[in-house]
């Protein structure tokens, strides 16, 4: 099916050197085209080629093999010395099969055969500069990619490590943060960098999600050169060999958690502690106002209803701190799951980017597979519509 609007924004360069043949053909890609140079031999086509490029881009090249002057093959290769990378389309009559080896040297993509199938030739058009147009995208997502582990290497931590647990990468700002060196750490085995509370729980459980090629978040405890600690909000992202799919290694993004960030942690403890021991004291006050109804005998004793009015006070008080701390665990809470949908926002932006780059590279390897089976089989017809010798006895 024809995409009309992603048709009408390519620029062609159409060589032939056939009058009838060139006005006949361009009448129809005029119209389908967004812009259309012809030219009536391969020297004509590298002139206009060079004269136009520097005005605009062009998209795809539409040529006929056998022209005067220069041929062309030998057009699409004086081209290929400033655009190695434009789509060409050749137009082929019978016989000329002995140029397929040096079209196919010359990154040709497709063949026509003459006359003319113009439905053929604009499907053929369009899939590859589909393809040109995928590849510049995802050039344009590596860049953005690039752009992004930048930013993260400014302000994270970042390891590359294989599935053997040996760092082969480390950036600046882990080696700061650990006051390990880049040579110390590079070809080190990661394990020797982590803390034993970590190890036996948080890094097998990491280990085991990445073997299952899955993302793990999660907080690591890890030992600078001097022997103090520091914690990371990590996310470490598994890496595999396209051609196997297995596992070869992970990407460990780091965030450490900052002096405020370990302040709430340590003051939210502190405040769960101190909800315990009022509970408590509720508790003891609750129990001591029986033990006052069962001792003091009739409640309308003035020493009585005194005690009363003290321990139920206390109590008020008491329950008030309790609902406090309550208040300030859930302040607390709520500051920490902010932080973590920031970290989980980041961690999935750079998942959907890596995901979307790796399913476009499978894509454009299954069409490089396909144009090399149509260019076989292209030459297999070629080589077929002969005409066989004839012997004569």
């Amino acid at each position: 099916m024809f995409n009309k609007d992603f048709l009408k924004t390519l620029t062609v360069l159409y060589a032939e050197d056939d009058d009838a043949i060139r006005n006949s053909l361009s009448n129809i890609l005029n119209k389908v085209f967004k812009k259309v140079i012809l030219c009536e031999d391969g020297q004509a086509g590298v002139d206009n080629y060079l004269k136009y490029s520097k005005e605009f881009d062009f998209d795809v090249i539409i040529s006929d093999i056998n022209m005067p002057n220069l041929n062309g093959l030998g057009m699409v290769k004086k081209i290929r010395e400033v655009n190695p990378d434009i789509p060409v389309i050749m137009t082929t009559a019978h016989g000329e099969s002995n140029y397929l080896m040096e079209a196919i040297k010359l990154n040709v993509s497709g063949y026509t055969l003459k006359p003319i199938n113009t439905k053929e030739l604009l499907v053929s058009v369009q899939k590859y500069c589909e393809i040109k147009r995928n590849q510049k995208l995802i050039v344009q997502k590596e860049a953005e990619l690039s752009e992004y582990m930048n930013v993260i290497d400014n302000i994270a931590t970042i390891l590359k490590v294989d599935n053997k647990d040996i760092i082969t990468h480390s950036n600046p700002f882990f080696q700061e943060i650990s006051e390990y060196s880049n040579d110390e750490l590079k070809n080190s085995n990661i394990l020797d960098f982590i803390h034993q509370d970590s190890l036996n729980t948080t890094y097998k459980d990491m280990i085991s999600s990445i073997n299952s090629n899955k993302t793990w978040k999660g907080k690591l405890k890890l030992t600078c050169k001097d022997g103090e600690v520091f914690h990371l909000r990590t996310t470490a992202i598994p890496q595999g060999n396209n051609d196997t799919g297995k596992v070869t290694g992970y990407i460990f993004i780091g965030f450490l958690a900052d002096e405020e960030e370990q302040e709430k942690a340590q003051t939210m403890h502190q405040v769960r502690l101190n909800m315990m021991e009022q509970k408590k004291k509720v508790l003891t006050l609750t129990k001591e106002v029986k033990e006052l109804r069962k001792t003091q005998g009739s409640p309308q004793t003035l020493e009585f209803l005194k005690n009363e009015r003290i321990l139920k006070s206390t109590l008020k008080e008491e329950r008030n701190k309790s609902m406090n701390l309550v208040k300030q665990v859930e302040y607390y809470e709520s500051e920490l799951a902010k932080q973590q949908e920031k970290i989980n926002a980041i961690a999935k932006s750079e998942r959907e980017k890596r995901e979307e780059i790796s399913k476009k590279i499978k894509d454009l390897s299954k069409e490089n597979a396909i144009l090399k089976e149509n260019l076989i089989t292209a030459n297999n017809k070629i080589t077929a519509m002969k005409p066989k010798p004839k012997y004569v006895e």
